[in-house]
């Protein structure tokens, strides 16, 4: 297991504006640090690739969470077969594919997959072997749908992504209305608070739409 970077998460959640914690972290402990580095024991995780790989395909309407994370020698071309069926897929909300082994060329396929589907509201890929160019362009193709909610790709293969490609992630953050949680850790004040803030703002003007609704 990969330790977490320097720096901050970014992260927004609903209610007031979230406190920075003594490590550093935008959230709450429990949202920020995995149960591996607590120690804690997790169980295996049993669910099956290639079943799961079908529901997809099939656009199983029972499928609406799907689970990889933790499952060792997933193949490069299983990845594929699952990136390439989501597109098409109008039931699936979250997608975990947390410590999965992902590199690049899977996470390109899926960040280009995510330009087409318009139903996933929560991604998770944090803890695997993605470079900082690629971290951008997943947060640049959440533009095209502006459907997803919730973006976690924190703990990769490098921690530091460097000034240029935090503000290449500021800049497109701020271009998303929809976007309420990244979790990412950067370490310039500038890009973190820039973040923070446009996310807190979006959950702000969510609030106050359903509030509204609620009393019309």
């Amino acid at each position: 297991m990969r330790g977490g970077g320097g720096g901050a998460r970014v992260t927004g959640a609903p209610g007031k504006a979230e406190n920075m914690s003594r490590a550093g972290f935008v959230s709450s402990l429990s949202e920020t640090v995995p149960a591996r580095a607590l120690n804690i024991a997790e169980p295996p995780n049993l669910t099956d690739p290639d079943s799961t790989i079908q529901k997809v395909k099939d656009d199983d309407p029972t499928l609406i969470d799907l689970n990889w994370n933790n499952i060792k020698n997933i193949s490069e071309e299983k990845f594929e077969h699952l990136f390439n069926a989501l597109p098409e897929n109008t039931h699936l909300e979250t997608l975990s594919l947390s410590n999965v082994g992902m590199t690049d060329n899977s996470a390109i396929k899926l960040a280009e997959a995510l330009e087409r589907n318009a139903t996933l509201r929560v991604v998770n890929v944090e803890t695997n072997f993605i470079n900082p160019p690629v971290i951008v362009k997943f947060i640049k193709s959440l533009l095209a749908t502006k459907t997803i909610e919730e973006f976690r790709c924190s703990n990769q293969r490098l921690q530091v992504l460097g000034n240029k490609i935090e503000m290449d992630v500021t800049g497109l953050v701020d271009q998303n209305p929809t976007l309420l949680r990244l979790g990412l850790h950067l370490d310039y004040n500038d890009a973190r608070h820039r973040v923070a803030g446009h996310l807190q703002r979006n959950i702000d003007r969510i609030r106050l739409s359903r509030v509204g609704a609620t009393n019309s």
